[in-house]
């Protein structure tokens, strides 16, 4: 994977410009989309929190003083509701806010007036390297959780909006304890890896995102893809994993498609990510090594 390789569905990266200047928000938006990146805008804090609920956005690109709500009252919500977002605060030489005061609220940068698109632009590379370089797990060098949780909300509303299927794996490598206590941590995390590599092996490259959710348990999106072969993909993963013969252990997937719910984002979210985990659990009452795919809406 490039700088991390990102998969194509999950390496574009969208902005939100919020500024009350309208030739602020216009030339920045032509300024950005021309950098290639997919770009929104709002004229204030509120409106912003309107685009938020709607789409999602790796940035937010926002200037202090604003009436309604003013960037430090959005920075201080985004840091507490929306950690996944990175914050760029464009400050005023005459603002009620020092830069320090800014960061410690939650921006990752700063751009001050006057401003160059050579300052946005070194700027949006800097905030986004950064948090592409902890997007990773040490061990197994998937992604890790918390990017798992800025992904998921965007390919909900891809799906959502574009009506393609859209489906989430939890795999759990069973017995792993066992194994761990029989052979010793450093083999422990030698299974990890080698698991991952199992996995990345079998889903498909700069499409779908694999991660690791924590200890022995994994998780998968992939987009455009139907339940049937969903599940084939879960089995074949079943298949090469069990092929090491990494004995007690084997692997349980629950496999869950998305289905809107007719409320917002977050709630259907919410509710793709339980099913597939409910799915998981199945194996505590039926049997391990198997995939359980989990029907309809909770």
């Amino acid at each position: 994977m490039m700088l991390e390789k990102l998969p194509v569905r999950l390496s574009s990266e969208s902005v939100l410009v919020v500024d009350d200047e309208e030739d602020v928000r216009e030339m920045l938006f032509e300024a950005l989309s021309t950098m290639g990146y997919d770009v929104q805008t709002a004229a204030d804090g509120l409106e912003a929190l309107d685009r938020l609920r709607e789409s999602s956005f790796s940035v937010v690109v926002t200037d202090m003083n604003m009436p309604r709500m003013d960037g430090m009252e959005l920075i201080a919500y985004l840091s507490k509701h929306r950690s996944e977002v990175a914050i760029v605060a464009i400050t005023g030489y005459s603002m009620d806010y020092t830069k320090t005061e800014v960061v410690e609220a939650g921006a990752c940068g700063y751009i001050t007036k006057p401003f160059s698109l050579d300052d946005v632009e070194a700027t949006l590379l800097r905030v986004i390297r950064d948090r592409r370089l902890v997007r990773k797990d040490p061990l197994t060098g998937l992604y890790n959780r918390r990017y798992f949780w800025e992904i998921v909300r965007q390919e909900v509303v891809r799906a959502g909006r574009y009506r393609y299927p859209l489906c989430l794996f939890f795999v759990d490598i069973d017995r792993f304890r066992e194994y761990n206590n029989q052979n010793g941590h450093p083999q422990g995390d030698l299974l990890l890896k080698r698991f991952a590599r199992v996995l990345q092996s079998s889903i498909r490259e700069y499409v779908d995102g694999a991660f690791r959710w924590g200890g022995d348990e994994f998780v998968v999106l992939l987009p455009h893809l139907s339940r049937d072969h969903a599940m084939n993909v879960a089995r074949r993963l079943q298949e090469k994993y069990n092929r090491l013969d990494l004995k007690p252990t084997s692997l349980s997937v629950g496999v869950a498609q998305f289905s809107r719910s007719g409320k917002d984002v977050d709630e259907d979210v919410r509710d793709l990510i339980l099913r597939a985990d409910n799915a998981l659990l199945q194996k505590h009452h039926r049997s391990r090594n198997r995939v359980y795919f989990a029907e309809g809406p909770s």
